[in-house]
């Protein structure tokens, strides 16, 4: 016969060795739903097994029913971990009920002095939870998990197991002949312990599986998320360019990801146009709320105000958001008069607006601020210069310069490009972003161009 003691010590230390590997290896590094109960499950057996080494001493009375208790809630919490599985739920009432009420039916059948106190309710319990863990596994979607069949196989074996010796036991007896030898404590703790092995090894597997499962689908979601905002951000950049006679203007904008830290903008003014071109520090989610709320403040300030006073408002209203962020702005804002072709712009830090003059030679609109957000508020200066008849006015992101090798001429080389185009501010700015869409390169790329139709130079007032 074998040693019932020595067994259920055994049980226990390596249901301990099980689950320290288990909770410090595969429940940390996962913090799955399925492997924390399989953790509590292991604890559980652990405790019922310790409690059973109160048998055939004074503390039976209680050792017993608690024992009972303790590894029907570990078989319960089996069946939580199945259930979580597929994403079913897990409440704790279904651990504790089975538990207390196999308890108390154990503390009623006279425990001091019978040690298969609530024996039938007992193995009755285990039997279905079990069963029950098994049948959650089976209905797994069958390409979810390369350890499926060996986890049904081995648990399916232990709640048959429990099912038959039920069987046998309201059949027999516990005193029985056949009952001791084939379904007694020493049988079963050698055979739990064996099927437990496997089905730990087969848990980890799966716990890691379930946590890859939970982490592609959050990832999912995050890609719609993103494609989501993306879409909304295209839908907030213009949609339709400005009927503004003599001019011709268009605007594109390639994220070089989902969401972009770069957007322009325009607005029709009585007398002409109101232009912004606007690159925040850093890409994805975080520069594209940077954006949206720049933006905002933009619109909200009246297009028919001097740039330098537009550029004081927008200051005041997002110095404190740039701050709490630590982030800034670099953007090109001006003001083109459509009747003199006078521009009057301010530069926060961009650099990167230049005229294409008719005559090939190139004026870059200097840059005379700081990017927005870098010191506080600060005093904005404009500069002013002239849009003739043929010119072509480039703003562009330093996404572009990318483009271009990103060196000293990379500007000019983009002025180069987009001047070769056909004379339209739409192949200008088609002439570069084609170049974005034929590779792949690590920044967003925003492009405006304004061209001024051919007239009379003798319409144009000078500038005052």
């Amino acid at each position: 016969m074998l040693d019932s003691i020595t067994l259920r010590i055994a049980f226990g230390v390596i249901t301990l060795t099980l689950f320290l590997l288990f909770a410090f290896v595969t429940y940390r590094s996962t913090r799955s739903a399925f492997s924390f109960w399989w953790c509590a499950a292991l604890v559980l057996f652990m405790a019922g097994s310790f409690a059973y080494l109160r048998d055939g001493t004074a503390d039976q009375v209680w050792g017993n029913p608690l024992g009972n208790g303790v590894v029907v809630a570990g078989a319960a919490s089996v069946w939580m971990g199945s259930r979580s599985l597929r994403g079913r739920p897990t409440p704790w009432w279904l651990v504790v009920a089975p538990s207390a009420f196999v308890t108390s039916v154990s503390a009623f059948d006279s425990p001091a002095t019978n040690d298969w106190s609530g024996g039938p309710f007992y193995l009755a319990l285990m039997g279905a939870l079990i069963s029950l863990s098994t049948r959650e596994i089976v209905l797994l979607d069958a390409h979810l998990s390369r350890t499926r069949w060996p986890l049904i196989l081995a648990s399916g074996a232990l709640g048959l197991y429990y099912l038959v010796r039920f069987g046998v036991f309201l059949a027999v007896g516990p005193r029985s002949d056949l009952f001791v030898t084939f379904f007694g404590t020493p049988s079963t703790t050698l055979i739990t312990l064996v099927l437990l092995v496997v089905v730990s090894f087969s848990m980890a597997s799966l716990s890691g599986e379930q946590t890859t499962k939970v982490l592609a689908a959050r990832a999912a979601r995050s890609r719609q998320e993103l494609l989501d905002g993306g879409g909304v951000q295209r839908r907030l950049l213009p949609q339709s360019t400005p009927d503004l006679p003599g001019y011709d203007v268009a605007g594109t904008c390639i994220p070089s990801g989902a969401v972009s830290g770069d957007f322009f903008d325009w607005q029709r003014t009585p007398d002409g146009l109101v232009v912004t071109l606007a690159d925040v520090m850093g890409k994805g989610v975080g520069a594209a709320m940077i954006a949206a709320t720049v933006r905002a403040s933009l619109r909200a300030a009246t297009p028919s105000h001097e740039p330098g006073q537009t550029m004081s408002i927008v200051d005041r209203a997002v110095e404190t958001d740039l701050e709490a962020v630590d982030a800034f702005v670099t953007l090109l804002h001006l003001q083109l008069d459509a009747e003199s072709g006078v521009v009057t712009a301010v530069d926060a830090g961009h650099g990167l607006g230049v005229i294409c003059r008719a005559d090939g030679t190139r004026e870059v609109i200097a840059s005379e601020n700081l990017p927005m957000g870098v010191y506080g508020t600060q005093t904005w200066v404009t500069t002013t210069t002239r849009l003739d008849p043929g010119d072509l006015l480039l703003i562009c992101s330093d996404g572009v310069l990318d483009l271009f090798d990103d060196d000293v001429s990379a500007l000019s080389r983009a002025a180069d490009v987009a001047t070769a185009a056909e004379p339209t501010a739409s192949g200008a700015v088609t002439s570069i972003t084609r170049l974005a869409a034929e590779g792949d390169y690590p920044d967003d790329v925003t492009v405006v161009a304004i061209r001024r139709d051919l007239v009379s130079a003798s319409t144009t007032s000078p500038i005052t």
